[in-house]
């Protein structure tokens, strides 16, 4: 395609400074910065670690401090941005970037929200179209009242592993649990399961408000020679590529982009039995399930894995190709050239 002729994105968070859906923002925006189908700008809440990881590959980047209702200037930088860069797409992630989008048209731009959970609908009143990341979101903003011809479903990809399997310093197996630190994650939940299992290490790697009660359970539990935090970094694949064990044990998960990553990684997973895992998760065919919130479960699951070598190289291999199959780089982004496309002729 002609570069003129190319599709111009205007692609918008705010967010929070780590979290899934933050980190899939990031991968897809450098994905289309790569797209020569695509020409995109992006606008951002100000955090400089976002702003300099995406610079490495992307040019047009705008930031604002405060990234609300109650800042004028977020209006003016908007209409600026949509004068002068007149995108043809407007995609907008999660409530606040959706419901401070302006309500006026300036170039006959289309705008798309992007869900990644269960939230409040009026939030995207001001949208055309919506894109969510799994099949039940798209039941629920359909019983909400949407047209299902404006609802697109296209899945969230992970970076394969380019990187080496690195060395444990024991033989003992070792559990990666990764994720913001959050009521929701379940964190404690795989804490509790540790106590019932020997010679097993559990490193958790995160950031978040729930850390210091994290610390204050695993002191009460007397497991601090068991279990270990990392803070949170975006080379995840450090700690994935030492693990012998990814769990997911999430109370409330959307998706769960973690597993895809563990796949990727060729990891075998084990995840609670809530929305998003459920759907991704075959039990004993990509992946072992519990029951949310059962620690006892999550740890006989747990003693299970490690000692059935076979079932343990089915699932990480049926993880890996479903990976590949489905939520690849290059599969997920054709997706949304494809769907922009549509919607634009």
């Amino acid at each position: 395609m002609e570069k003129d002729n190319r599709i111009k994105i205007l692609n918008i968070i705010s967010g929070s400074e780590t979290g899934g859906a933050e980190r899939f923002f990031e991968r897809l925006s450098i994905s289309f910065s790569k797209n020569n189908l695509l020409e995109q700008r992006v606008l951002i809440r100000n955090y400089s670690n976002r702003k300099n990881f995406l610079q490495e590959n992307i040019s047009q980047i705008e930031t604002i401090r405060f990234f609300n209702f109650f800042n004028p200037m977020l209006q003016q930088k908007l209409k600026k941005i949509f004068l002068e860069f007149k995108p043809n797409i407007v995609l907008s992630w999660m409530n606040r970037a959706s419901s401070l989008l302006p309500v006026k048209r300036y170039n006959q731009e289309l705008k798309i929200g992007r869900l990644g959970g269960y939230y409040k609908l009026k939030n995207y009143a001001k949208c055309d179209y919506l894109i969510t990341n799994t099949d039940d979101l798209k039941r629920y903003v359909c019983d909400k009242g949407w047209d299902p011809n404006k609802v697109e479903v296209i899945p969230n990809f992970v970076d394969q592993n380019i990187k080496k399997k690195k060395k444990k310093k024991t033989d003992r197996p070792l559990i990666i649990c990764l994720g913001r630190f959050h009521k929701n994650k379940g964190i404690d939940v795989l804490i509790k399961s540790m106590k019932f299992l020997e010679n097993t290490d559990l490193n958790i790697v995160g950031r978040g408000n729930e850390l210091p009660n994290y610390k204050k359970l695993v002191k009460n539990l007397k497991l601090g020679d068991k279990i270990s935090f990392f803070d949170w970094t975006d080379d995840i694949s450090k700690y994935l590529n030492q693990a012998d064990i990814l769990v997911c044990p999430s109370i409330h998960e959307p998706f769960g982009n973690i597993i895809i990553d563990a796949w990727a990684h060729q990891i075998p997973v084990i995840a609670s039995d809530v929305d998003g895992p459920s759907i991704l998760i075959q039990d004993k065919i990509n992946g072992l399930k519990f029951e949310s919130k059962n620690h006892e479960q999550l740890s006989l699951k747990i003693k299970e894995l490690i000692k059935n070598e076979s079932l343990k190289i089915k699932i990480t291999k049926n993880g890996l190709n479903l990976f590949k199959k489905k939520y690849s780089e290059d599969i997920i982004v054709h997706k949304y050239v494809s769907f922009f496309r549509k919607i634009l002729i």
